[in-house]
């Protein structure tokens, strides 16, 4: 898939007049559904300005040299996850059955997952900036996965140290190492860790619609404002 070039080189004029052009047409032949526009959020347009320019781009000025960006994957088939009982930081059980009706960011993770967990969270704390008031619409939970290194209430005290309304959950090894596995994350044994601590290999973050379904993954470079209007559009709003 290709995407917006990162690093671009002087455009030619003639990029520039056929750049205008394709927007002065796309004007005149767009007024009959200004009004559709001026009723979507701010979120979808700014969603579909972003595909528009991806679209007319390389029409525009093909010789820029051409460089991924960090966007949404978009899960063609999506998956209901496996039914488990966690445990959150208070020690009671937990499912993410009970969070039905939010959009839910999750990520796998430990207390000492070399920056990773701290980069997520971090990232996570701008999504809900970015996302306004309706980040009461989401929750935020990471995944404990090494339960013998790292108690419930020690993951929920990490995660509230940068937002009181993160969540932490974890499960035993049993549980919790084929959870991960069925989203795509591995979990290694640190051979740098006394007795061989487990760490996961973040690739992304993880999105379940409101229907508990997985149906996005995040990279971790994306821009936070960019996955809040992933997460708005989702949420039908």
């Amino acid at each position: 898939m290709r995407h917006l070039p990162l690093h671009m080189t002087q455009p030619k004029p003639i990029g520039y007049a056929f750049l205008a052009a394709l927007l002065c047409a796309g004007m005149v032949a767009g007024a009959p559904f200004a009004g559709r526009w001026a009723r979507l959020g701010i979120a979808r347009t700014r969603m579909h300005l972003r595909m528009a320019w991806r679209a007319i781009a390389p029409l525009a000025m093909p010789q820029y040299t051409d460089a991924p960006l960090q966007r949404a994957i978009h899960i063609r088939a999506p998956s209901q996850p496996p039914n488990v009982t966690f445990v959150n930081g208070h020690l009671d059980p937990f499912t993410l059955d009970e969070l039905r009706g939010y959009g839910v960011l999750l990520f796998f993770g430990t207390l000492d997952c070399d920056g990773l967990c701290t980069h997520v969270l971090k990232q996570f704390t701008r999504v809900k900036a970015a996302l306004g008031a309706q980040a009461a619409r989401v929750r935020f939970v990471m995944i404990g996965v090494d339960v013998g290194r790292d108690r419930p209430h020690s993951l929920l005290r990490l995660v509230r140290s940068y937002d009181p309304d993160f969540m932490a959950l974890t499960a035993d090894a049993q549980t919790v190492l084929p959870f991960a596995h069925k989203h795509g994350v591995t979990i290694l044994r640190s051979p740098h860790h006394a007795g061989g601590a487990l760490v996961p290999l973040i690739p992304y973050i993880i999105y379940l619609n409101p229907q508990g379904l997985w149906t996005m993954c995040f990279p971790l470079g994306m821009p936070a404002e960019e996955i809040a209007d992933e997460i708005i559009y989702s949420l039908g709003l």
